[in-house]
């Protein structure tokens, strides 16, 4: 059986930038030193990483808005030039769209949904409009319009034709609670359907909630890749225990902490059964017992702090040293 073709493929991409005034020595920046990744058909692929790690710089060298130093950059199986037809089944949300601001919520999704080259019918907007809250302001200037509408307006689109591929930049930064749940459930939705998404995002917790696999970005290097499920993996498990002791407390509970009469604490897994036994014979009310589960945010930092040591990737040099700027 034929392997699938991966949506995108990124072979040792390399992508410098130049810094320094003309005239003098300048140093040139890896904003990406190397980065090798794969996301498959299907997958809610999320880049994580600090600021300055790489992560909008690698997606757009995914898009073709930015042409690598070296390496290669492959999307889906073809080479990401700008006006290949390639791109009539991608989608791209900027942090921060930018949009005609003299136009309407409807002209304007009428508009850029026709750049993909069909008439939209009114009930496919209308259908979009109302499925992401715009359908009373379908008449309001975008001018008069907040960032969360701006948002949501590009989210719109997606939901009116059928691409394969969306790109979400920092799709919920600086957006309110409520819009930030309507946006989720509608990226879910999209997913859903069998769509691919590649999202850059700080928010963690939002990787943790729609991301089927993640790739830890530092200093323009992959180094950690791996599902969500398996980044989330406790290395050894732990049982949160919180009960109320009748005396003494097992000399194995860990991280103990005591408030009033309650005591929380943590359990190896190999002594769930000694604890219940313990519970037993002491005369302990249990309250509550559950897996304790690892975050991404504590996967992350453990990565960042020297774990990643583990997978294989070593730490990448510093700045090119400069040279001087040729002229003429």
């Amino acid at each position: 059986m034929e392997t699938a073709q991966p949506v995108i493929a990124a072979e040792n991409l390399h992508v410098h930038f130049r810094r320094g005034l003309i005239g003098t020595p300048a140093t040139r920046i890896r904003a990406l030193d190397g980065m090798n990744l794969e996301v498959r058909e299907g997958e809610f692929f999320a880049l994580v990483g600090q600021n300055g790690a790489g992560k909008s710089t690698a997606m757009y060298a995914f898009l073709g808005l930015l042409r690598p130093t070296s390496g290669r950059v492959r999307l889906m199986g073809g080479a990401p030039e700008l006006g290949s037809a390639i791109y009539r089944g991608v989608a791209y949300l900027p942090e921060e769209p930018h949009y005609h601001l003299y136009m309407t919520v409807g002209e304007a999704l009428r508009y850029y949904g026709s750049l993909y080259g069909r008439r939209v019918a009114d009930a496919e907007i209308s259908s979009a409009l109302d499925r992401l809250g715009l359908g009373p302001f379908r008449d309001l200037r975008l001018s008069k319009c907040s960032k969360g509408m701006k948002q949501k307006l590009g989210i719109a689109q997606c939901l009116i034709h059928d691409v394969r591929v969306l790109f979400l930049d920092e799709p919920t930064r600086g957006l309110d609670p409520i819009v930030v749940v309507t946006v989720r459930d509608v990226l879910r939705e999209l997913h859903g359907r069998g769509l691919t998404v590649i999202m850059n995002t700080h928010v963690l917790s939002e990787v943790e909630m729609l991301a089927t696999r993640v790739a830890i970005i530092e200093r323009g290097r992959v180094i950690a890749e791996d599902s969500l499920e398996h980044l989330l993996r406790s290395e050894q498990a732990l049982y949160q225990v919180t009960f109320e002791p009748n005396g003494s407390t097992p000399e194995y509970l860990l991280h103990a902490e005591r408030r009033g009469e309650v005591v929380w604490g943590t359990i190896p897994a190999e002594r769930l059964h000694d604890f219940m036994q313990f519970a037993r014979d002491t005369g302990a009310r249990l309250v509550e017992c559950s897996l304790k589960k690892v975050t991404l945010e504590e996967s992350f930092m453990k990565i960042l702090k020297g774990d990643s040591g583990s997978s294989g990737v070593p730490n990448p040099p510093g700045p090119i040293p400069p040279e001087p700027l040729k002229t003429g």
